[in-house]
C-alpha cells in the first residue's frame, strides 16, 4: 500500500502539455507533484511499470480538488528518475517540457525558489554529476594508459533545448585546455595573462576567423 502525506485538499495547476492533454501539477511546500496516471500516459507506459522503476514506496496519495478519492502522485524527484530510466521519445519530450520550459516559468512566477526546492535541485544535480564523472573515468581508464590521473574533467549538468544527447556526459580535458564561450573568447585572448596562448596559436586563430568572414562576405556578395 502506498504511504500518504496529510490529505489536505490540493488545487492542481492544469498546464498544457499536448493538444487536448493537460497535465496537472501540484505545488506544495516540499516541491512539485504530478498525477502518476497522467505521467504514464504522457510516456505511453503503464503506471505499474513506472512504479517498478522507483524505490519503494513509490508515489504518495494526495487529495486533489475535484476528486472524491486520493490520487496517486509522483514527486519531482521521482519524475526525474523516470525520465532518465525510460528511453522513449515520450520521456524525452516530457523532460524538455518540464525542465526546460515549465519548471523555470513556475519558479519565476513564484519568486526565488524555496530552501526545500533549492536543496532538492542541489541533490539531483550532485547525483547526476557523480554518475557522469564515474562513466567518464571508467571510459578513460579502459582506453588504456594515459595521463588521465593528472587531467581535468568537464561535466554537463544541463542540456540545450535542441540537444538530443540525454545520457550523462563527463569528458576528459587536458591540463592546458581552457573552456570559454565564443563571446568571452576574444576577451580572454586580448587581456594579457588571462589565457596562456603562443604566437602560433594566435596566427592560426586569426587565419581561421579571416577565412570564415571571407566565406560569409562571399555569400552576401553572391
Amino acid at each position: 500500500m502506498n504511504h500518504h502525506i496529510p490529505l489536505d485538499v490540493n488545487a492542481p495547476l492544469r498546464l498544457d502539455y499536448a493538444k487536448g492533454f493537460p497535465l496537472r501539477v501540484i505545488r506544495r511546500e516540499e516541491g512539485f507533484w504530478f498525477v502518476a496516471a497522467e505521467i504514464a500516459v504522457s510516456m505511453k507506459q503503464e503506471v505499474e511499470d513506472l512504479l517498478q522503476m522507483l524505490e519503494p514506496p513509490a508515489g504518495h496519495l494526495l487529495l486533489l480538488a475535484g476528486e472524491d478519492e486520493p490520487v496517486l502522485c509522483l514527486s519531482e524527484g521521482e519524475l526525474d528518475e523516470l525520465v532518465r530510466r525510460v528511453k522513449k521519445p515520450g520521456a524525452r519530450r516530457l523532460r524538455r517540457w518540464w525542465q526546460e520550459e515549465t519548471r523555470p516559468a513556475l519558479l519565476h512566477e513564484g519568486g526565488v525558489a524555496s530552501t526545500v526546492e533549492s536543496l532538492h535541485l542541489a541533490l539531483v544535480l550532485a547525483a547526476e554529476a557523480a554518475q557522469q564523472v564515474s562513466r567518464a573515468v571508467m571510459a578513460a581508464v579502459l582506453r588504456g594508459p594515459g595521463p588521465w590521473q593528472h587531467s581535468r574533467w568537464v561535466v554537463a549538468l544541463d542540456y540545450e533545448r535542441h540537444n538530443k544527447q540525454r545520457w550523462p556526459h563527463g569528458k576528459l580535458i587536458g591540463l592546458s585546455s581552457s573552456i570559454a564561450t565564443l563571446e568571452g573568447l576574444a576577451e580572454l585572448i586580448a587581456e594579457p595573462g588571462r589565457m596562456p596562448v603562443n604566437n602560433g596559436d594566435l596566427v592560426k586563430l586569426a587565419a581561421a576567423c579571416h577565412l570564415r568572414l571571407a566565406e560569409r562576405m562571399g555569400r552576401i556578395a553572391g
